[in-house]
């Protein structure tokens, strides 16, 4: 009776030293958050300076990792961040800052749909390269039936790391959207228009997305953006 209690209590502890160990493995896990925002026209120019300061704020910030502010290229009320930190906890503490709070607040009142964050992890993430302030950057949001996942992942995956060795490329990385898993966020980034455009053209590029068509669960959205500064 003594040997199965001492068992049962050894095994109860293992697991909950284990469960610690994930716990702090996760905690430590890279956290990549994609946001857009929309602005209502007419105040685009008080919404530009506070989306920059809070790049410029969130780049001081203790566990950031990267943060780009960007406006889109033939929108421009249309906004985006991609923000990279080394772990949840760094994210949702800079998010408590006065700095953020206040930002929230500010923009709040000059948008013209919600505040749309996106937490995301890495499914593939290449080494990063020194970009031009001119560079092109596109995000993509992939939505997947949910029978297709597995196949569907697997294609975006390979397409991203095949895109890395495109001439002109600057960054091609895939982030899964936490909430769900067959949501992704493909984000690139080009030199020039021009290498962006050439990549696209390639039968590589065009087989790919012929495959993906009959897995897609909606548009496949493609978003062109430049730095802002």
């Amino acid at each position: 009776m003594y040997r199965y209690f001492a068992a049962t209590v050894f095994a109860t502890v293992g697991l909950f030293w284990a469960g610690r160990d994930v716990l702090a493995e996760d905690a430590a896990q890279p956290t990549y958050v994609v946001t857009y925002m929309e602005i209502a026209p007419g105040l685009v120019s008080e919404a530009r300076p506070l989306i920059t300061a809070y790049g410029a704020d969130a780049r001081k910030a203790s566990g950031a990792v990267e943060v780009d502010a960007l406006e889109r290229i033939g929108y421009p009320n249309h906004f985006a961040l991609i923000e990279q930190w080394q772990s949840p906890g760094a994210k949702q503490a800079f998010a408590s800052t006065e700095a953020a709070t206040k930002f929230r607040a500010a923009l709040g009142r000059l948008q013209s749909a919600a505040y749309d964050e996106r937490l995301h992890s890495a499914l593939s993430v290449g080494p990063s390269k020194e970009a031009s302030p001119d560079a092109l950057v596109i995000l993509t949001h992939v939505d997947l039936i949910p029978t297709s996942v597995d196949v569907g992942v697997g294609k975006v995956k390979a397409f991203v790391e095949q895109g890395r060795g495109a001439r002109g490329n600057l960054r091609f990385d895939v982030l899964t959207q936490a909430s769900r898993k067959n949501h992704m966020t493909i984000v690139e980034s080009w030199d020039a228009p021009a290498s962006k455009d050439a990549w696209i053209s390639t039968p590589a590029a065009r087989s790919f997305r012929e495959d993906l068509q009959p897995m897609s669960g909606s548009l496949y959205d493609e978003r062109a953006y430049k730095t802002l500064r």
